[in-house]
């Protein structure tokens, strides 16, 4: 596997070897921390990412809210609709370890300078008329050098594409369903910058027909983004064609580029993992498990 090193954001196709790919913790480090957080996105940079992925739903109050699902159910074991929900009674849940859900302008103040960022638009309760004020949001707070917005909806990508903006398109279950000619057609239409590919399209198509629908896809000028990338069998197959790569587990992709990480990390769910998530960082490595 070619050396995976920090990369500056690639727009178009570029030359594999030039430019590594970019290691972005898929809504933070979500394998050891709560998703979605102001915590799990501080713990993916202090592990190496090179920036991150979140998701944003709209709240009852007209709030742009970081959360993936649209429901609260899952991350925190409390039953409510996002969209039904004012932010004060998001704001009321906890995901774990004491963190609560951060708005997207909490999320893009807490960015490190230089983080690169993919911001998701979620369907279930965006809609195009939310591009606007998400993108006056955007751009007050992080340069569009850093940035890529992205979704399943190409209706959510299109006002902000016009509007200059790098999008990315999402492409899973649902676009193979609808089969190839309704997938050029949108490409054509809305030519973002990204496709957004998930890692099963390897198991899907096989290795070499996956490389040959890459190897066309960068040729008709896509970059390509790889999710989610967990383990390193997957990071050795998306090496050659990723521009960016999205994990749940920052820490063991970004030290494939170092070689073996010796050590443990702090058991999930333990009390020693909860106390040491609460300690202050100093900026030094974690030790994994």
């Amino acid at each position: 596997m070619a050396s995976l090193e920090p990369g500056t954001p690639p727009g178009a196709r570029r030359a594999r070897a030039s430019r590594p790919p970019l290691i972005l913790g898929h809504r933070g480090y979500r394998a050891c921390y709560p998703e979605n957080t102001l915590l799990s996105f501080r713990e993916a940079f202090a592990h190496g990412a090179d920036g991150i992925e979140c998701d944003v739903q709209k709240s009852a109050d007209g709030r742009y809210v970081v959360i993936h699902d649209p429901t609260t159910e899952r991350v925190s074991r409390v039953g409510g609709s996002v969209g039904s929900m004012r932010l004060a009674e998001l704001r009321m849940l906890d995901l774990g370890l004491g963190e609560r859900i951060p708005t997207l302008e909490e999320a893009l103040d807490a960015l490190p300078r230089g983080a690169y960022i993919d911001v998701e638009l979620k369907a279930d309760t965006l809609r195009a008329r939310d591009c606007g004020p998400l993108a006056d949001i955007l751009d007050a707070r992080v340069g569009r050098r850093r940035l890529m917005v992205s979704s399943f909806e190409p209706a959510l990508l299109r006002p902000l594409r016009k509007r200059g903006f790098t999008v990315g398109l999402l492409l899973g279950d649902d676009a193979r369903q609808r089969g190839p000619g309704s997938l050029a057609g949108t490409l054509l239409r809305l030519r973002p910058a990204y496709l957004n590919l998930p890692i099963q399209l390897f198991a899907m198509l096989g290795r070499h027909k996956a490389a040959l629908l890459l190897r066309l896809f960068q040729a008709l000028g896509f970059s390509i983004l790889f999710w989610t990338v967990n383990d390193e069998k997957g990071a050795r197959a998306v090496d050659r064609f990723a521009a960016i790569v999205v994990s749940d587990d920052v820490e063991l992709v970004a030290g494939l580029r170092k070689g073996p990480r010796p050590g443990p990390r702090p058991p999930r769910g333990t009390q020693i993992g909860r106390e040491r998530a609460r300690l202050p960082r100093t900026g030094a490595r974690q030790k994994r498990q």
